[in-house]
């Protein structure tokens, strides 16, 4: 009998390490090219080093553990978790310095995270909130190792964030005199920014919502609260961040896989996109039935469906166009006069969305040329 572990990945497990392998998965399957992902880390590293800048690549686009340490082992100098959950299954597994980039106000969360604290795990998080900090204070127990926090500035997102410099002066106060928080500097992001294709457009937006970064850094030193870290920015902003100079550490998470939202984007002014596909879905064609389409056995419980459709990666089935079909189900329109693929082969398809669409996965099946090298397990997948 397989233990646990080899259970969750018997579906390919068998074809790790077997020249070959790659084109015989079981479908549908996350498909990660490990040289691409590779390049990808290694590109984005050489800029941050260029910038000046640290790394702090944000886990919520992977949500895997051992992808973490890659980033790790590369230069990165911390992981971003988006939810107590994230960080909480990235601390089991061991990865370290980690920082929660949402308000943590739920007493279990509090509980579990401050356990994590006290048991050595290197954590910090964001308080956009006064009223937030007394009850951090009252499960955090070790004045001997306060626990750092970033004043999160909303900078025109709307969603977390201090709206006033007033606010964020109070946070950052309070957080200076506090016995087991301590003031680690802001925290500053923009979302909505980040998928506005055009760049010109995209830096005329966001450059003033940097004013009010700027603005909100130069109160805080003014009352003697310079902020040591400036954590924020991501994938669509990062070369205007970059220009701006202000933060001092990028949380662009997105970079490392690419998909079809950010393949439309003009990530750098004028230039190509420096970064490749390296995740995608494959999906086998389990019928051919009906004149000028394919069905696939990849739909709606394979995507995530809040962008775009996924679009086709690489020669096979060139010309036909990806269609969700049913919970199970998608389908390829082919172009006229063009042949079916043959029952059980396969295609490859860049997800629409990579955060959400890998949410909904168990696992990476990590590819170096034509063999699986290693099955990754998404092991902080899920909500809670």
């Amino acid at each position: 009998m397989l233990s646990p572990d080899k259970l969750t990945l018997a579906a390919n497990a068998d074809l790790i390490g077997t020249p070959g392998s790659a084109a015989h998965l079981t479908t549908p399957a996350l498909v990660l090219d490990l040289e691409r992902l590779r390049a990808n880390q290694a590109h984005m590293m050489s800029l941050c080093r260029a910038a000046g800048i640290k790394l702090r690549p944000h886990g919520k686009t992977h949500k895997c553990s051992r992808l973490a340490f890659e980033q790790l082992a590369a230069g990165a100098v911390g992981i971003c978790c988006a939810t107590p959950h994230e960080a909480i299954a990235f601390a089991r597994a061991g990865v370290g310095n980690l920082l929660i980039t949402s308000p943590v106000v739920q007493p279990r969360h509090l509980r579990a995270l401050a356990d994590l604290r006290e048991s050595g795990v290197d954590l910090m998080i964001v308080i956009d909130q006064v009223d937030a900090i007394a009850a951090w204070e009252m499960v955090l127990t070790n004045p001997e190792r306060p626990l750092p926090a970033l004043v999160d500035i909303d900078i025109g997102l709307g969603r977390t964030g201090a709206s006033t410099l007033e606010q964020a002066l109070a946070i950052g106060r309070w957080l200076s005199g506090s016995r087991t928080l301590a003031y680690a500097g802001v925290q500053a992001y923009s979302g909505r920014v980040q998928h506005i294709n055009d760049y010109r457009e995209r830096r005329r937006i966001y450059w003033g919502q940097l004013d009010r970064l700027e603005a909100t850094l130069e109160g805080l030193a003014n009352a003697g609260l310079p902020a040591p870290i400036v954590s924020g920015g991501g994938t669509g902003t990062f070369a205007i961040d970059v220009e701006r100079g202000l933060y001092t550490e990028s949380q662009a998470g997105s970079y490392i896989f690419m998909d079809v939202e950010y393949n439309d984007v003009e990530l750098f002014e004028g230039g190509p996109c420096p970064y490749g596909v390296s995740l995608t879905l494959r999906a086998s064609i389990i019928s051919t039935n009906v004149p000028g389409q394919v069905t696939l056995n990849a739909g709606f419980k394979s995507f995530a469906t809040d962008g775009p459709l996924p679009k086709l990666h690489g020669e096979s089935s060139a010309g036909a166009r990806y269609e969700l079909y049913g919970d199970e189900y998608g389908r390829l329109i082919l172009e006229p006069g063009q042949c079916a693929p043959s029952i059980g082969t396969y295609v490859e398809l860049i997800t629409p969305h990579c955060d959400p669409t890998v949410n909904l996965h168990d696992h990476l099946h990590v590819i170096e040329g034509d063999t699986l090298v290693d099955i990754w397990r998404i092991d902080a997948r899920g909500v809670l």
